[in-house]
């Protein structure tokens, strides 16, 4: 039966995040890439070659202009390009009357120098990025000319090749050879492609200088060479730069001024026939981040150089002063003569275009055949597009766009002057924006059937849930789940997938995937209703029981938390929000025990003493300090663009920790601080409840692991984020990962063997015992009398002294969380850890305070075990606070890539699905963490009890205790066992504890289920909203992410109980076997 209630988690686990995902695909849909490729005849002004530029081609290409599509001009020149990531357009601009310019202010003089001494041949331009602003999606739309997708941003781990036409297989088709130095994201999304390429691992962001000293080497010859037509140069140490210090550091002018002295080398060594482009991909925020759409992070700087050709001017119908960066592809296409890419949006700009003479043609016939060419390209693309997705196309829409095109393509036939020419140009790039407009459109189009099935197979297992599992008694689960129905369940659902799998076509679904979801999600949902009406009768008896208007106040925070999703001003402010709910969720805890246990006679002298020995004040003081520090994680709350004066965490050039002015680094200190007294209390509690006592591999791990975690943590606090210069990375790097191994020891004992528990051997009853001064035959003749009266302590003598059996599950759950919080907080910016231990405390002081009303209340060991609402909500509240609390936002900009370097710098382990898993632990650490250790609800009251038997007493309402009564005689008047038996009571009761062990997972699945279902729904509502990319699509993201990881945290917590419990069972079988024998 433990292993049933586990299956049948993992079952409703799917359900819920199958329409989950589900509804995502039809929200954040994905643009169907096209594989056709385009192709062009090159003219030439060689006699010798296939196709060559007289005047009579010329005149009959003026003849019929529309029939120009497939020729392509001859080369302009060769190109270099050079990439600095992260070039944000503020860094080239120059001050000239800045006395004090700041760390990024006048470092790339060169392009000043350049643009004053010849503004004909350079040009300084804002390059407008598309978000997500990311390097993977922005190298996409450098060379596809296409727009990226809102949910491509989850690639940028995995770098596929790509198989869409781009500018660098074009190049290369036609014989042009390509030279690449720099960042492997490159030679990832284009392998074989280059000539020569000298690629390097791009993810090492402490790594400021190793991929762009490797470049400089090479960069020198490589310029030397003549066998390249066009070379590219990725550098990376600007980009790192910002995500280690801020732009307002000083290795920030320091790399600026190292990129400025490249781009001279560059110029010098350049022959006539070059262009040079300098750019940057994306920009950067204040603090250094980038990946979302804020001006910061879409402008980036594009600065354009030819020795010897000036460029066309503004007379050419281009933008002067900005080029969207998709707009870069069909520029390079002309300058070196090959064909646009087939799936390009992006215009010409001749404002970066070499003004050379092409033979047999004046210039606006030029710029007319390359503007058209690149129109008629933009048309093929498009209307193909929406011949092959016609219902997600407005009807009127295509037909105005379709009667402007062919009104045009009479227009062109007709320019034969300055004037005309630019007539048309303006007009044919304004219809071609507004192409671009409406594919922005379309990529963001919904697909209502995928997201209203999503919205409705993530609302029916949480129905079922709530009506089958919430509203049943434990006692009634091995009835309810049976091992072989739930095994004919998992049978009838891989029936179904394999059904929507082999037969989606025929239902209408686009994909496999829809068809798989969809099939599963109706069987089970039949299934959960056949299961709710076969035992309708024992369902309906316990509603019935419950109270039509309690818990009035919790659900109303629970509703206010799940409201949060359904105002934008209320997600910008929701870490406050959370803060707000979570301290009234601990106010009306302790409310309801001070609303029990005190009682003030007010007609009696008050006893100031005597108050300040009860319960009942520190209850008040718990709270008031849990309070406190829900405050105090203000103060590491990370704020929002949206707020305003958003300068939290702008790096203003701090020098970080230093070990010579440690007031420097006060946070680091704090932190460190703050992760001793943690694993030092936790240790203390431990040894207090006799966890710690013995040589089991858990008991030693438990003991010493810790101890050299957090001295590892600490370290790596202090050096990782540290001034000090020649610090190797793989020491720094040796810290975090004996943390790792330490969780992963921690992992492998668990399943070995769990307890913490040490037997004391019995002691012989035939053992005599006597002083030095007395005879051994008075003492002899006692102990044989007590033999044979039976005397109790001889009987005694038989039962074996266990240590830690009062807390026998609880003790290895706050073990296994001490490791797992320890992985976390090295992963974890030093004050968001901070903020981690910080949520710990307040989890503790909210199981205290639990603890106590649930014995307050409890009426028998199933009361007993089962927490309260209040205390339900206060948990999944401080879980996703924890979010908040740990300097996270959500926002696309602001996630943690740093975790996925930590112990990683070296080249240890370079796997994406590594750096995938460091970055969710980071990120979603409070749900993680709080949902694995779940079951300490349901334990704690044990365990305090167990340790505090003098709270029995203090905690017994009505007059006063007689204090001749036993503990146990007053614990089993209260409810109705001996809670002086601590946890080993869990066992004695096992189906009950069992159950509701799984019927509380189940309820954390249903409160995760409906927060999500929420973010679904305000999403579906919002979908036309102003602020749906902005706010609502990335809430969205991530608490569908969180969803992902939460539902699985819960299985492990439960998996964790399970593995405890049957640890605990073979425990209590060899001690009565010992026993018998």
């Amino acid at each position: 039966m433990n292993l049933t209630y586990l299956f049948v988690l993992i079952w409703l686990a799917f359900l819920i995040s199958s329409g989950v995902m589900l509804f995502s695909r039809g929200f954040l849909l994905a643009r169907v890439s096209k594989t056709e490729t385009s192709t062009c005849r090159r003219l030439s002004t060689n006699p010798n070659a296939e196709y060559v530029l007289t005047d009579e081609v010329v005149n009959e290409i003026f003849k019929d202009v529309n029939a120009s599509s497939n020729l392509c001009l001859p080369q302009k020149s060769k190109v270099i390009v050079l990439v600095v990531d992260a070039l944000k357009y503020e860094f080239g601009l120059y001050r000239a009357n800045a006395t004090d310019p700041l760390p990024y202010e006048n470092k790339l003089v060169v392009l000043q120098e350049l643009l004053q001494q010849n503004p004909d041949h350079a040009r300084l331009m804002r390059f407008r990025a598309d978000p997500p602003t990311t390097t993977l999606q922005r190298l996409k739309g450098l060379t596809t000319g296409s727009l990226p997708t809102f949910i491509d941003i989850g690639s940028n781990f995995a770098s596929p090749e790509i198989n869409e036409d781009n500018i660098i297989d074009q190049i290369v088709k036609n014989d042009l050879p390509v030279v690449f130095l720099g960042d492997s994201t490159w030679t990832d999304l284009y392998p074989h492609r280059f000539k020569r390429s000298y690629s390097y691992p791009s993810f090492d962001i402490f790594d400021l200088d190793s991929v762009d000293n490797e470049i400089l080497k090479h960069l020198p010859k490589e310029l030397e060479s003549k066998d390249w037509q066009v070379l590219v140069a990725h550098f990376l140490g600007v980009d790192h730069c910002g995500h280690k210090h801020g732009p307002m550091h000083e290795e920030m002018a320091r790399k600026l001024g190292e990129m400025n002295e490249v781009i001279r080398s560059v110029v010098a060594a350049m022959d006539n026939d070059t262009t040079l482009l300098v750019m940057g991909d994306h920009g950067m925020t204040a603090s250094g981040d980038h990946g979302g759409d804020t001006d910061d992070e879409t402008n980036a700087l594009l600065f354009a150089y030819s020795k010897q050709h000036r460029f066309y001017g503004n007379d050419s119908g281009s933008d002067s002063e900005m080029l969207q960066q998709i707009d870069l592809v069909p520029t390079l296409a002309t300058i070196l003569g090959v064909p646009i890419p087939y799936s390009n949006l992006g215009l010409v700009n001749f404002n970066i275009v070499p003004d050379l003479r092409v033979p047999h043609l004046n210039k606006f016939q030029t710029l007319l055949l390359h503007s058209w060419q690149n129109a008629q390209q933009i048309y093929r693309y498009f209307f193909q597009y929406a011949l092959e997705n016609k219902r997600t196309f407005n009807v009127e829409q295509m037909d105005h766009l379709e009667t402007e095109f062919i009104l045009l393509t009479h227009r062109v036939q007709t320019v034969y002057n300055e004037v005309a020419f630019k007539s048309f140009v303006r007009d044919l790039n304004t219809n071609l924006r507004d192409i671009l407009g409406t594919c922005r459109e379309i990529w963001v189009r919904f697909d209502p059937t995928q997201m209203s099935q999503g919205l409705l197979f993530t609302f029916l297992p949480l129905f079922f849930i709530f009506l089958v599992v919430n509203n049943s008694r434990p006692a009634d689960f091995p009835h309810i789940f049976k091992a072989k129905e739930v095994f004919y369940v998992y049978l009838i659902n891989l029936a179904a997938g394999v059904f929507g799998y082999r037969y989606f076509k025929t239902f209408s679904f686009k994909t496999e995937e829809q068809g798989v979801i969809f099939f599963t999600a109706i069987s089970s949902a039949v299934i959960l209703a056949f299961h709710t009406l076969r035992h309708w009768t024992s369902i309906a008896t316990n509603w019935s029981a419950v109270k039509r208007f309690g818990h009035m106040p919790t659900r109303l925070l629970l509703f206010g938390s799940m409201a949060v999703f359904f105002s934008n001003s209320f997600v910008i402010q929701e870490a406050k929000i959370l803060s707000y709910l979570l301290a009234a969720a601990i106010l009306l805890l302790s409310h309801e025990l001070l609303r029990l246990s005190a009682r003030l006679d007010f007609r009696t002298k008050f006893k100031a003493s005597q108050f300040l020995r009860s319960t009942a004040l520190r209850l008040i003081l718990a709270s008031v300090l849990a309070i406190c520090l829900i405050r105090f994680a203000y103060t590491l709350f990370r704020c929002r663009e949206e707020q305003g004066n958003c300068s939290d965490f702008v790096n203003t050039g701090g020098a970080g920790f230093s070990l010579k002015k440690p007031g420097t680094g006060k946070t680091y200190i704090l932190a460190v601080v703050v992760l001793v007294v943690y694993t030092t209390l936790t240790r203390l509690y431990l040894r207090s409840c006799g966890n710690l006592t013995g040589n089991l591999p858990n008991v030693l791990l438990a003991r010493y692991g810790p101890t050299v975690a957090s001295i590892c943590a600490g370290g790596h606090i202090l050096l990782a984020n540290s001034s000090i210069k020649h610090i190797q990375r793989t020491h720094i790097d040796a810290m975090a990962l004996v943390i790792y191994g330490l969780l992963l020891v921690q992992i492998i004992v668990l399943s070995w063997a769990p307890l913490m528990t040490f037997v004391l051997p019995p002691r012989s009853s035939h053992t005599v015992t006597i002083n030095g001064n007395e005879s051994i035959v008075p003492e002899i003749f006692r102990k044989m009398k007590r033999m044979y009266e039976g005397d109790d302590d001889e009987r005694r003598s038989h039962i074996p002294v266990v240590y830690g059996l009062a807390t026998v599950y609880s003790s290895i759950v706050i073990a296994f969380g001490v490791f797992l919080a320890l992985v976390m907080i090295v992963l974890l910016e030093p004050r968001a850890s901070i903020g981690l231990v910080v949520c710990v405390a307040v989890g503790a002081i909210l199981l205290s305070v639990h603890s106590i009303l649930r014995y307050r209340t409890a009426t028998s060991f199933e009361s007993c075990v089962q927490p309260t609402f209040t205390a339900l909500v206060g948990w999944f509240l401080l879980a996703h606070f924890c979010f908040f609390a740990t300097s996270h936002q959500t926002t696309l900009s602001q996630i943690e890539w740093r975790a996925a370097f930590v112990g990683r710098t070296t080249g240890i382990g370079q796997s994406n699905l590594v750096s995938g898993a460091l970055v969710i632990l980071n990120t979603f650490c409070g749900p993680i963490f709080f949902f694995c250790m779940y079951s300490l609800l349901s334990t704690e009251t044990f365990s305090l009890f167990a340790l505090f038997p003098n709270l029995i007493r203090s905690c017994r309402s009505g007059g006063k205790v007689d204090a001749s009564t036993s503990m146990s005689d007053l614990a089993n008047e209260a409810v109705g066992f001996d809670m002086t038996r601590g946890e080993l009571s869990l066992y004695e009761y096992e189906d009950v504890f069992l159950g509701t062990g799984f019927k509380l997972a189940t309820q954390f699945f249903m409160l995760q289920g409906l927060k999500i279902f929420c973010a679904m729904l305000a999403c579906t509502i919002h979908c036309r909203h102003l602020m749906v990319w902005k706010i609502f699509a990335p809430r969205f993201i991530y608490e569908a992410l969180a969803t992902f990881v939460s539902l699985p945290a819960l299985i492990v917590g439960y998996l964790l109980v399970l593995r405890i419990h049957r640890g605990v069972d073979t425990l209590i079988k060899r001690i009565n076997k010992a026993k018998v024998h």
